[in-house]
């Protein structure tokens, strides 16, 4: 997943990453049923924490975006 995030922006780290999922989804790049990666995948892979990619994950299923199923995943 193509997310890149800016560690000195004013932003906060969890809205960047929801941010560009969303615009993902939007685009037609992620697809209704497509399965995100694991908060720990995803942590690891932009180097921040599990607490800032879940609260990232909140965000979008709050908004409609994302379904999370717990031992599953997330899926748009």
């Amino acid at each position: 997943m193509d997310i890149y995030i800016n560690k000195t922006s004013e932003i906060p780290l969890y809205e960047q990453i929801a941010e560009q999922i969303k615009k993902m989804i939007l685009d037609g790049v992620l697809h209704e049923g497509d399965m995100l990666p694991s908060v720990r995948a995803l942590a690891k892979e932009l180097g921040v924490s599990i607490i800032t990619t879940r609260r990232a994950y909140t965000e979008l299923e709050h908004e409609g975006f994302v379904i999370t199923t717990p031992a599953k995943g997330s899926f748009v």
